[in-house]
């Protein structure tokens, strides 16, 4: 994706958008940012955006010389999502070369996650794809009723996955906690914890916590291949702790998010109980 170089100064005389240029510097500066793609993720695939965010500016697009919308950069992949989530879009390459998306989208916080967490869902991102809501002190142009962004978090970085069963538990328990938190950095943020991730995994030893199968495979490091999924889904209200967490093979896994049949439901919360 190629990105448009953003000038010192009079950058609402080069770009269309910008409506209130002290906004609009004040969001750059803070953000370190260096570059923009406007209207985006509007046409690109849902892949892409997700290794944009994960790989930064460097990820490259696939699928040239494709048919219409066959191709990265030429998809309607997102266009359910537009009105509601991503209108008024803008993707912004930073000094590091990290990639974040910006929208300002109409309607009430909560449909705005909703939409979100429903977009997570249909394309399977993991757990570090998060959600912000922007200070209005960034907001550059008078669309939307909010400013928000969207973003890879990879910065848990004190989690050791080596230590032992006992100090994981021992985390887990001390992370377990509400997912819905507020702290001055993210505004209604659902933040998944690793701990606690971890925790799920290691119980179930090895085995699907459905379908009762062993891990499909093991991972490089040797340990099998499970999903830890969260019964009652973070946003509907679930907790992000041991108690609300399994371990689940793939297909399992998006059986759940595809279907989230009742009988499992009850099934998995099951299995958390006879656990503690």
């Amino acid at each position: 994706m190629e990105f448009e170089y953003i000038p010192k100064t009079h950058a609402d005389q080069r770009f269309v958008y910008i409506k209130e240029v002290d906004k609009f510097y004040s969001f750059v500066e803070e953000f370190n940012i260096v570059g923009v793609r406007w209207s985006e993720p509007r046409m690109i695939s849902s892949s892409y955006l997700l290794r944009l965010l994960e790989e930064g500016s460097s990820s490259k697009a696939r699928g040239y010389g494709m048919n219409v919308y066959g191709d990265d950069e030429h998809s309607n992949d997102m266009a359910e999502f537009y009105s509601h989530l991503l209108d008024h879009g803008a993707m912004w390459k930073l000094k590091n070369g990290n990639v974040i998306c910006t929208a300002m989208p109409y309607g009430r916080p909560d449909g705005i996650r909703e939409n979100f967490y429903r977009m997570i869902n249909k394309f399977n991102y993991p757990e570090t794809i998060k959600l912000q809501f922007l200070d209005d002190r960034y907001r550059y142009r008078p669309n939307g009723d909010c400013m928000i962004m969207i973003y890879s978090d990879v910065s848990q970085e004190d989690f050791d996955p080596s230590i032992s069963d006992a100090e994981i538990y021992k985390k887990a328990m001390q992370h377990s906690a509400s997912a819905l938190r507020h702290t001055q950095t993210t505004k209604n943020t659902f933040i998944r914890d690793r701990y606690v991730s971890e925790y799920a995994k290691r119980r179930a030893k090895g085995y699907c916590q459905l379908c009762g199968e062993p891990a499909p495979f093991f991972d490089y490091n040797g340990r099998p291949f499970l999903e830890t999924h969260h019964v009652i889904w973070l946003a509907d209200g679930g907790e992000d702790s041991i108690n609300n967490t399994v371990a689940l093979c793939p297909n399992c896994h998006r059986k759940m998010h595809i279907l989230n049949l009742d009988e499992d439901v009850q099934t998995l919360l099951q299995v958390i109980d006879s656990m503690r």
